[in-house]
């Protein structure tokens, strides 16, 4: 990928960003938000950590104080990646929706439990697998994001829980900086994406700065459309599923894919 001092000079490419109009440390705030929304957009940075589980204890805070994440860089859960994977002792359950489970734990919300699963919320604990599980605010005042269970192990085990989830990152703080990394570390099978960094600052500029709303438009609807086909790029069995493994570029629609549709 281009640093931050080279993306800097393919957004000053654009006519419309004069010479002046946004200084270096303007355009480095703008970087760090566009790197933000396409880790969450884009799927740039997928990670998965596995977790222990507390006895009687039903939420795991995965964004906030005292995270059970190693890095506190949550951003959302990854269901392309897995989702919440729970180990029953001898193999790990999933959801049925996202092609790494068979459906014996299932991603629902506090609302759905509430109206479904009746007494769920005083249900004692069990030394079975849990049936749902929740991503919610903790339900204690804190504001902390939470992974939270139907069903409360009646005891601590290790590595019960597996969640996949899209990182922050790391935000770049020198020129020599890659994005997502905050180093001289470069992701080079993500480089064909600096582009939609591009559009998400000129988007930015056009909407906020020079009041250019349709071309600000435009440059929104190449930035979402890039950001999908970025998402996309992973699990590998969605290419291999295209006839003759043609490459496919980082704005291509999915008509203009070619191949065998199944």
């Amino acid at each position: 990928m281009s640093t931050r001092s080279g993306l800097r000079t393919l957004i000053r490419l654009a006519p419309e960003v004069e010479t002046g109009l946004v200084s270096d440390v303007n355009l480095n705030t703008l970087l760090d938000k566009a790197t933000i929304d396409l880790a969450l957009k884009g799927r740039a940075l997928p990670r998965n950590e596995k977790v222990n589980l507390v006895a009687n204890q039903r939420e795991y805070v995965v964004s906030g104080a005292s995270s059970v994440l190693s890095q506190n860089d949550f951003l959302g859960i990854d269901l392309a990646g897995g989702g919440v994977l729970f180990y029953d002792g001898s193999r790990w359950i999933g959801s049925s929706k996202d092609g790494h489970g068979d459906g014996e734990f299932e991603a629902k919300t506090r609302e759905w439990l509430d109206k479904h699963d009746v007494g769920w919320r005083t249900r004692s604990a069990t030394t079975g697998s849990p049936r749902f599980w929740y991503l919610d605010t903790a339900e204690d005042n804190s504001s902390n994001l939470v992974v939270g269970l139907s069903e409360t192990p009646s005891a601590s085990q290790t590595d019960r829980l597996w969640i996949h989830y899209l990182s922050r990152g790391t935000l770049m703080t020198g020129d020599t900086h890659f994005p997502w990394t905050g180093s001289t570390t470069q992701l080079v099978h993500l480089e064909s994406y600096d582009l939609l960094l591009c559009y998400w600052c000129w988007e930015f500029i056009n909407r906020n700065i020079l009041h250019s709303f349709g071309r600000a438009d435009s440059y929104l609807q190449s930035y979402l459309l890039g950001a999908a086909e970025m998402a996309n790029r992973l699990p590998l069995s969605a290419h291999l599923s295209r006839e003759g493994m043609r490459a496919v570029s980082p704005f291509t629609t999915g008509a203009d894919r070619g191949g065998r549709r199944f």
